[in-house]
């Protein structure tokens, strides 16, 4: 399990975890990364909802003082400051950071990134904005999603006529979603959705982007394949026959000239 070291361009960040959305407050001020302090106690939510705001992660569901174990100085932020304004690292207090033992660790309701979602087995070809798969046949839908916590389970959603709502738990970070003989009710639109407990919390990702699949009639498939095989041999005969024509020229030809060649003097 990584940790995540991501900077802001706003000079704010969470570290010490796997997600940029949970970890220990620092700011970048004087051209320094330290800790955010909490001598006085004042962290509370909604502090941390400003903070993130600012990262873009929702908001706060936790906001903890901890043991600043590396004694590292701090910085000591305004919380009135943080709850005003969207940048709060414009809200370091203006004198030089000096040590204290607190740190503030936050973590934010948008924790998981967003899964991903993909078809194998039984793909048609593409078609449009989806995939047509074969009536008839049986396809997998794979749901993944970038690791960063161990275990949890993914939830298939469809819109289809006969919507489905299924779960599998996650193995090494994806779940796959075998369905049986394809048929028309199965056309629509599928997402996936992660979810995970940590931090003595249940969190849910957004939904993944839509897969969309329609179906490929066995009727159409060999249609298609017939049209295909047909127009193929008409375009090798065409092509054959003019063959034939040109090498016939071409002996008549040399034929022509050998016939008009004059006979030697006797």
């Amino acid at each position: 399990m990584s940790l995540c070291l991501c900077s802001d361009p706003g000079g704010v960040r969470l570290v010490g975890q796997p997600s940029r959305c949970a970890g220990t407050l620092e700011i970048q001020h004087q051209g320094h990364w330290r800790p955010v302090g909490d001598p006085f106690k004042l962290w509370d939510l909604k502090s941390g909802s400003a903070v993130c705001q600012h990262l873009d992660c929702g908001s706060a569901v936790s906001v903890n003082r901890t043991d600043n174990s590396t004694d590292r100085p701090v910085w000591v932020v305004s919380i009135p400051c943080v709850k005003l304004i969207s940048g709060p690292r414009d809200c370091v207090g203006p004198y030089d950071p000096f040590n204290d033992s607190s740190a503030v660790d936050v973590v934010c309701s948008d924790l998981l990134p967003q899964p991903n979602i993909s078809l194998s087995d039984g793909v048609f070809g593409v078609y449009q904005q989806g995939f047509r798969v074969l009536v008839g046949s049986d396809f997998t839908i794979t749901c993944s999603v970038q690791p960063q916590y161990p275990g949890g389970s993914f939830q298939l959603i469809s819109d289809t006529e006969k919507p489905l709502n299924l779960t599998l738990p996650a193995v090494n970070h994806s779940a796959h979603f075998l369905l049986s003989a394809m048929g028309y009710a199965h056309r629509g639109n599928y997402t996936c959705v992660y979810h995970v407990d940590v931090y003595n919390r249940s969190f849910t990702s957004s939904q993944s982007p839509a897969l969309y699949l329609t179906v490929g009639d066995l009727v159409t498939n060999l249609i298609i394949r017939v049209v295909l095989v047909v127009s193929a041999l008409l375009i090798f005969d065409v092509c054959l026959f003019f063959f034939y024509q040109v090498s016939v020229k071409r002996i008549r030809t040399k034929a022509d000239r050998r016939h008009r060649r004059p006979s030697p003097p006797q």
